[in-house]
């Protein structure tokens, strides 16, 4: 079990349940109505126990990368709990009245591959994708892919080195390899990890280079080199290095959901100028006293850059249906 992730917190939280006959076991697969688990005895097909089918709504439903026990035998086993989650991705739903809703997509991810296209670099995607690893708990890591179709790597790589200075940058080719054995260190036995990306960057013939054999059917390339997004279902799969990864369709469209902590991480500079604005609620736009308006003027701090982080604050003050939502705390 440890190479799936099992350790001495789990094995706390499991013997807690005080059930008897309970069996430990991950969520691999979601196929809606009922899960496919990796359990130490092998892979399994099982359902949801009712109590926890009808608590579903409320996101108490097993994702991808849940810890689970279940109850019964192998081929007639059902999940009766769910265990704590270390980390969640989440994104937003529109519920039946039109109020988003919050919805957990993967759980439970140790660290988050940044994919982004070489030939298709935005610095501000990948502003918006830091502050979503960091609000789910996982460490950032961002992967530029297909370098062997862009001429000028150097000048993308010094962006990324400005844009976040304490994380990981690998440049690499799915096609030639390049850039992969920087990946190995991620990849250790028990460690999950799941990739973050639009759509066409890539996704798809990473992990099945970091596979080794053609796992996910990748879309045939246009000529200009861009792919299409062929995953379908989400899914957690062992890698040959011992680790483990969560490829994940929703991942392309997850979404910040009261991630403050998260935007404020992925742009500290901004947050600790905003130490010193005159209020404590200033929102950086046309307030008296705005430090960090102050430091645009005084070129220590890139519009561009304050105009990315507004954006993302902006979508969190959207109303989601939930109290309290949308507010945010420094």
């Amino acid at each position: 079990m440890s190479a799936l992730g099992w350790s001495a917190d789990l094995e706390v939280a499991f013997v807690a349940l005080e059930h008897p006959g309970l069996r430990a076991g991950r969520v691999a697969i979601d196929f809606g109505a009922s899960l496919r688990v990796l359990t130490a005895a092998g892979d399994e097909e099982v359902g949801l126990a009712p109590d926890l089918y009808r608590r579903a709504r409320s996101g108490e439903r097993p994702v991808v990368g849940d810890w689970v026990a279940l109850a019964g035998t192998p081929g007639d086993a059902l999940v009766v709990e769910r265990l704590a989650r270390r980390s969640t991705f989440t994104r937003r739903r529109a519920g039946s009245e039109g109020a988003a809703r919050r919805q957990v997509i993967a759980a439970n991810v140790d660290t988050a591959f940044l994919v982004t296209d070489a030939r298709d670099f935005s610095p501000r995607r990948i502003e918006r994708y830091l502050a979503i690893a960091r609000e789910a708990g996982a460490e950032p890591v961002i992967v530029l892919t297909k370098i062997d179709l862009y001429p000028d790597v150097l000048d993308l790589l010094s962006q990324l080195w400005a844009l976040a200075p304490d994380v990981a940058v690998h440049p690499v080719s799915s096609v030639t390899g390049a850039g992969f054995d920087g990946l190995d260190r991620y990849l250790e036995p028990g460690r999950t990890i799941c990739l973050v990306g639009s759509s066409g960057v890539g996704k798809s013939t990473l992990v099945n280079r970091l596979l080794g054999y053609e796992h996910l059917r990748t879309g045939r390339e246009r000529r200009d080199g861009a792919g299409r997004h062929t995953t379908t279902r989400r899914e957690l799969v062992s890698l040959p290095a011992g680790g483990l990864l969560i490829d994940n369709p929703g991942m392309r469209e997850v979404g910040l959901w009261q991630a403050d902590d998260g935007v404020e991480e992925a742009f500290d500079d901004v947050a600790s100028l905003a130490e010193g604005c005159r209020f404590a609620d200033c929102r950086h736009d046309s307030e008296p006293g705005c430090a960090v308006q102050a430091a645009v003027e005084h070129g220590k701090l890139r519009q561009e850059r304050l105009t990315s982080f507004r954006k993302l604050a902006s979508e969190l003050r959207r109303p989601t249906g939930r109290q309290g939502a949308g507010t945010q705390s420094r």
